[in-house]
């Protein structure tokens, strides 16, 4: 399913969720359009293609998508983009850290010369007169991790931070009852991502940016000011991965 969640008449972001089958991993995939071009946020795995592409197509042709982003190296992000290298002309934005792995997601002859690599620092991309940039993440969850915030929307694209697993039973694209949601959140926080350093780094970081709304790659959104910043003060007091370790009880080796 879409959801269109800004429309300004010139610039537009929607998002597609639910399109993987039942028992895999649900992800949401995302396209900024200003004016007639547009950029694809996490393409996601190969089983995703068609359907991503019959329906981000009743938004905008393929053709005229100038980027596409993937914010980390897992294959529920990338692992489909071969097929948008043959019937596109974007250009691939992937961190520094990971080029190594686009031949495993695509076939390198198409590739070679339409890779942008975003540095450890980030950047700023145009998109047709709008600005997106694009913020370090490092180790939210992966090394060299990058999200995205679209200037125009005020939309900060948070990747695997945020994420959220649903049971079956339930679906929701925005947050309503912050304290509820937690709960959904939880799990994935404290086994995926490693550092809660990061997190305080993270979060100082983008109190500084105007945001109206975070978009995770799984689960719902976090919308309004009040939202981003419960969403923010959360992810500034997580303790996660290594806050664990350092207890001791990680590392033993297994009992005969």
């Amino acid at each position: 399913m879409s959801f269109e969640f800004f429309n300004d008449g010139t610039h537009r972001c929607v998002r597609f969720d639910d399109l993987a089958g039942e028992g895999e991993v649900q992800t949401n995939q995302t396209i900024i359009i200003h004016g007639e071009r547009g950029v694809l946020l996490e393409p996601g795995g190969n089983k995703l293609f068609s359907r991503l592409v019959a329906e981000m197509s009743t938004y905008i042709p393929p053709q005229k998508l100038d980027y596409i982003i993937l914010s980390h190296q897992d294959p529920d992000v990338g692992a489909g983009l071969n097929g948008y290298l043959l019937i596109t002309d974007a250009r691939i934005c992937f961190p520094s850290i990971w080029l190594r792995f686009i031949p495993a997601f695509c076939t390198k002859s198409l590739a070679m010369e339409r890779v942008i690599s975003i540095p450890d620092e980030g950047m700023r991309l145009d998109l047709n007169g709008a600005e997106l940039i694009l913020l370090p993440a490092h180790f939210l969850h992966s090394s060299g991790n990058i999200h995205v915030y679209d200037v125009v929307s005020k939309t900060l694209f948070s990747s695997d931070l945020g994420a959220a697993m649903l049971p079956p039973d339930k679906h929701y694209v925005k947050v309503e009852d912050f304290d509820a949601h937690v709960q959904y959140m939880e799990g994935f926080h404290k086994r995926y991502i490693p550092s809660g350093k990061a997190c305080r780094q993270w979060a100082a970081m983008v109190r500084q940016l105007d945001i109206e709304r975070i978009v995770p790659q799984h689960g719902p959104m976090f919308e309004g000011k009040e939202m981003v910043a419960r969403f923010i003060d959360w992810v500034s007091g997580l303790k996660c991965g290594l806050d664990y370790l350092a207890e001791g009880g990680a590392y033993r080796i297994p009992a005969a």
